[in-house]
C-alpha cells in the first residue's frame, strides 16, 4: 500500500519499527527503527536478485516491521528523474507481492539525495571496507525521523 502523504503515512507507523530501503541496481541497503522511532540501525544489504521479495517478506515478519520507507532520489525541484522512476516502478512491484502474500504494510517514498555521499564518508571514516548502501538507507531514516515523527511530537 503506497502512501503519498506524509502525514497519513506517519498516523498509520506509530509505534511501529519502519524499514528503509535504499535502493541500487544490483544491491538494496536497508536500515531499521526501533518501534518508538528513537534508534536507527543499519541491517544489511541483500542482492536484488529473484530472492529479493521473498527475501524482503521474511525480514518484514522478523523484525515485526510495520512500515516501510524508500529513498527516491529526485531532482533539485522536487521531480522524478530515470532513476527516481524506476525505483517507483520497482517500488510497486514489491508492494503487489507483498499483497499477493498477504501482507498489506504502508510505503511511503523519502527524497534521499545525498545519502549515499554521506554514507561514504561515513563508511571511510569509521567502517573501512563495509558496503555503504545499509548506512545510506540509517542515514535518510534518520532524516525522515527528525524531519517528520520528532518535530511532529514536539509540536504536540
Amino acid at each position: 500500500m503506497i502512501i503519498r502523504n506524509i502525514k497519513e503515512y506517519i498516523n498509520i507507523i506509530d509505534d511501529k519499527k519502519i524499514l528503509s530501503v535504499d535502493f541500487g541496481k544490483k544491491k538494496v541497503g536497508l536500515a531499521i527503527s526501533n518501534s518508538k522511532h528513537t534508534i536507527t540501525t543499519p541491517l544489511k544489504n541483500l542482492k536484488r536478485n529473484k530472492l529479493f521479495h521473498e527475501n524482503i517478506q521474511k525480514l518484514l515478519l522478523d523484525y515485526n516491521v510495520g512500515a516501510i520507507l524508500i529513498g527516491l532520489p529526485l531532482n533539485n525541484d522536487e521531480s522524478l528523474n530515470k532513476i527516481s522512476q524506476f525505483i517507483v516502478d520497482i517500488s510497486k512491484n514489491m508492494d503487489l507481492y507483498l499483497i499477493e502474500n498477504k501482507i498489506e504494510i504502508p510505503i511511503c517514498f523519502w527524497d534521499e539525495n545525498f545519502s549515499s555521499f554521506e554514507a561514504e564518508i561515513l563508511v571511510s571514516d569509521f567502517y573501512k571496507g563495509s558496503k555503504i548502501d545499509k548506512f545510506a538507507a540509517k542515514i535518510f531514516l534518520d532524516d525522515f525521523i527528525r524531519e517528520n515523527i520528532l518535530l511532529d511530537e514536539k509540536e504536540n
